[in-house]
């Protein structure tokens, strides 16, 4: 039991320590958090939900208290819940795949983190045109996490996954 919330602990923090390291590309509009690679451990085991959340909403905080996250209070909220939500379908659907891949799962995050965050920067950012403003943050989130699920989690995924499973 114990060595289950080390896991989820050490989950967090590396989360968190990754995220911070290049919060130029973690925070704002234009997002490539790398640290979404970690959401593939969601595929392997629901525990890892609770780091990789933790470590988001440790990441969030620390970047509002630094003043490194613009966005401020709200991605604590959303954009933690954004990361929980995904990762959530990410593990339901971590058995459907497409030429081996977990395709599915891993295009979650993409369509989570476009619609809440997005939706999160254009309340945040432009009061006065939300609808087009959502659709050009989300996509931008999206395109972000599209980059760092696919070019960079595909082969991160193939490279872990026995590992992953037999842990």
């Amino acid at each position: 039991m114990l060595r289950r919330y080390i896991r989820q602990m050490f989950v967090a923090a590396l989360y968190a320590v990754v995220t911070l390291i290049i919060p130029g590309a973690s925070f704002g509009i234009l997002q490539f958090r790398v640290s979404e690679a970690m959401m593939l451990l969601a595929m392997a085991d629901f525990d890892y939900i609770y780091g990789l959340t933790c470590g988001c909403i440790l990441a969030n905080l620390i970047g509002v208290i630094t003043g490194i996250n613009p966005v401020g209070i709200m991605d604590i909220i959303f954009g933690s819940c954004a990361t929980f939500i995904s990762a959530v379908l990410m593990h339901r659907f971590a058995e459907r795949k497409l030429w081996k891949i977990p395709a599915l799962s891993m295009l979650m995050p993409v369509v989570c983190n476009g619609v809440i965050v997005g939706m999160e920067l254009a309340l945040i950012y432009n009061s006065k045109d939300i609808l087009n403003y959502w659709l050009i943050y989300g996509s931008s989130v999206a395109l972000g996490e599209f980059v760092v699920m696919f070019p960079i989690g595909i082969p991160l995924y193939l490279a872990l996954k026995e590992r992953i499973k037999n842990d």
